[in-house]
């Protein structure tokens, strides 16, 4: 086992190696598996090109530009990033608009979309639309449960989550769910739904607080064990602080994730978010190069 990776499950009170849950290895069995190296790990978080403009006189603002920008399989193939979440931030797109909207994504690699999210629809009609969108798209490998604990969820009980877990696992895809680690902490009653979930995304909504992404990651896998996968969020935008991400905080957010991937202490990486992608953006314009610099690299290495 490499030392480093020794060092951090065992900081995290680990009994059992990452990775053990099946023989093809962390992460990578389901319809579209994960290859072996960082480049094939790696997502972008998608929000509509109309997302910041939507946004125009409404109170909370994060001071985004209120403007189109690039749309998300766009945005994915700027950064040289294989999968994109398909998340209906501000609804968009609209249920009319969406079985058009999705035919962008024919030559991405893999796919999420989002059950929970600030669509009007309720929680079983949008299982029900993603079931009908990854019968058509080999290539929509997961749901997303977003803002779980920050009320995009209201209402939803465990026995639909359990459900839709099982219309997903007739179909081998696979189901997340947003933890913000420092906006809802991690805590003990969350396991129940942590429990069903295939993958577990971690985020830090205030840039002030990705120094320690480490011992929070530490910290879930506490809970969570050492087999179920984590991918960890990377904002490039201060969504918290409600300003741009500072290049040099991003530097620092990757040396973490650097680390974390050689330790196989997480199994991939979210960029936040699409419509970011075509600013120029120091954040941006730092992970653009981490991406270049470790997509050939073997995650583990």
């Amino acid at each position: 086992m490499d030392l480093n990776r020794r060092e951090f499950l065992m900081g995290a009170g680990a009994t059992a190696l990452v990775g053990g849950c099946c023989s093809c290895g962390l992460g990578s069995c389901g319809r579209v598996p994960y290859g072996p190296t960082i480049g094939d790990r790696l997502w972008m978080w998608g929000h509509h090109a109309m997302s910041f403009a939507s946004m125009k006189g409404a109170k909370e603002q994060y001071n985004l530009p209120f403007d189109r920008r690039i749309d998300m399989a766009a945005a994915c193939r700027e950064m040289n990033i294989p999968g994109c979440f398909v998340v209906r931030w501000r609804n968009l797109p609209t249920k009319a608009d969406l079985a058009e909207y999705m035919t962008q994504f024919t030559a991405t690699k893999r796919v999420g979309f989002s059950i929970t999210d600030s669509a009007v629809e309720p929680f079983d009609e949008k299982v029900c639309l993603g079931f009908e969108l990854a019968d058509k798209m080999p290539n929509l490998s997961h749901f997303v449960m977003d803002d779980f604990w920050s009320g995009a969820a209201k209402g939803v009980t465990v026995q639909q989550i359990a459900k839709a877990k099982e219309g997903l696992a007739a179909r081998g895809m696979k189901l997340c769910v947003v933890l913000y680690s420092d906006a809802n902490d991690i805590k003990d009653e969350q396991k129940s739904v942590l429990d069903l979930c295939d993958e577990i995304t971690l985020w830090f909504w205030h840039g002030k607080n990705t120094g320690g992404i480490e011992g929070r990651v530490s910290r879930l896998r506490e809970l969570i064990g050492n087999e179920k996968p984590v991918l960890l969020g990377q904002y490039m935008w201060d969504f918290g602080g409600k300003k741009p991400m500072p290049g040099a905080t991003m530097e620092n957010q990757l040396a973490q994730t650097s680390r974390l991937l050689k330790a196989q202490a997480i199994s991939g990486v979210i960029f936040h978010c699409t419509p970011l992608v075509d600013m120029n953006l120091d954040a941006v314009n730092v992970s653009r190069q981490w991406i270049a610099e470790n997509a050939s690299r073997k995650w583990g290495a």
